[in-house]
């Protein structure tokens, strides 16, 4: 057993240290922030979830394209009727990321360390509004862009990545305030190469 885990292990470490292209399957974490609050109102962060994968193509300069289901939670508290209500928006999100590394060559691709930005189109799959909504299905826009900067660490086959989406469009549909979500979100995963 103790052999076959050796092997497994070697194989990835293999691969991806010789990958120019690099299947990422990666999972993480977010917190989710909206930019303005109603009057009277608050909006309050809350952690969510993330789940995907992306292909990273390149050496020393790269880009990635992925995919990703998102779960962001927000709640809203209502100051003048002493009311909360938490709500979960499930999201498709769709990066396209360019991206650095530092070390490149220098270190044999075992350790590397990564800057990366580029847009995302987000699109609402699911709505979870919560027992007692403050909110309606037709409230919240279909989609939104966003922009991501971030960084990354590569440990052989492993990697980390930390990032913040800054909301590019309005999230609720007729609002009176322009109001956009920002995300905080770090991922960790294998680099699967080819």
């Amino acid at each position: 057993m103790k052999n076959y885990l050796l092997t497994i292990v070697a194989f990835f470490l293999i691969q991806s240290v010789s990958a120019q292209i690099s299947l990422r399957p990666q999972a993480g974490f977010n917190a989710s922030s909206l930019t303005k609050d109603f009057d009277g109102d608050d909006f309050e962060d809350k952690w969510g979830f993330q789940f995907g994968v992306d292909l990273q193509i390149g050496n020393r300069l790269y880009f990635q394209p992925g995919i990703l289901w998102e779960s962001a939670t927000n709640e809203l508290k209502q100051e003048i009727q002493d009311d909360n209500n938490e709500f979960t928006i499930n999201r498709i999100r769709i990066p396209v990321m360019a991206g650095y590394k530092l070390f490149g060559e220098t270190t044999n691709r075992l350790l590397d360390i990564r800057v990366f930005t580029g847009p995302n189109i987000a699109f609402v799959v699911d709505k979870d509004l919560g027992d007692d909504p403050l909110f309606q299905d037709n409230d919240f826009k279909d989609s939104a862009w966003g922009w991501n900067l971030g960084m990354g660490v590569d440990l052989a086959f492993i990697f980390v990545d930390v990032g913040y989406q800054f909301g590019l469009s309005e999230v609720f549909e007729n609002a009176s305030k322009d109001i956009r979500n920002n995300l905080f979100y770090a991922n960790a995963g294998l680099r699967i190469g080819f």
